[in-house]
Formats: C-alpha cells, structure tokens, sequence
C-alpha cells in the first residue's frame, strides 16, 4: 500500500505535465497556421485587387481560406480586406 502513497502522486504530476505540454503545442501550431493562412489570404486579396477583378474559382478559394481561418478564431481587420475582395467583379473588363 504504501507504493501507491508516492506512486500515484508522480504518475499524476507526470500526466498533469504532459498534458501541459501537450496544450502548449497545440496553441502555437494554431497560432502558426492562423498566421500562414492570413499571409496567404492577404497575398490573394492583393494580387486580385491588383488586377482589378476576382475570378470565381479564386472567390470560392479564398472564401475557404477565410472560413477555415475564422474558425481558428482569426480576424484582424482581416475580414475588411476579403469583404474589398469579393466586391470586385467576376471577370476583366472587356472580357
């Protein structure tokens, strides 16, 4: 009985460890996704305001990036520069 005394408060501080660890982690691999996939959306929003117009295809794309990056809790003032975004039209003028 008395292995239990002390084994059972290491086994618990290892796994309260553990899962510290473990919650650290997880923290900045979001936090470096959310900041991959802002520099992505950021890239496109003004690559596409450059050219003046934001083909469809690239609207679903970059309505995913910005669905996905919400999720992760990201805005930033982020969601202004895709709102400019979608408002350009779908095709080149004259095309």
């Amino acid at each position: 009985m008395t292995i239990f005394k002390w084994a059972i408060p290491i086994i618990l501080t290892g796994i309260s460890t553990m899962i510290v660890k473990i919650y650290k982690d997880n923290k900045a691999v979001k936090l470096a996704i959310l900041s991959i996939i802002r520099s992505q959306i950021v890239s496109k929003c003004e690559s596409y305001q450059n050219k003046g117009y934001l083909p469809e295809y690239a609207r679903y794309c970059l309505e995913d990036l910005f669905k996905q990056y919400k999720a992760l809790g990201g805005n930033h003032g982020i969601e202004i520069l895709v709102n400019n975004t979608f408002e350009l039209p779908s095709r080149k003028d004259g095309e």
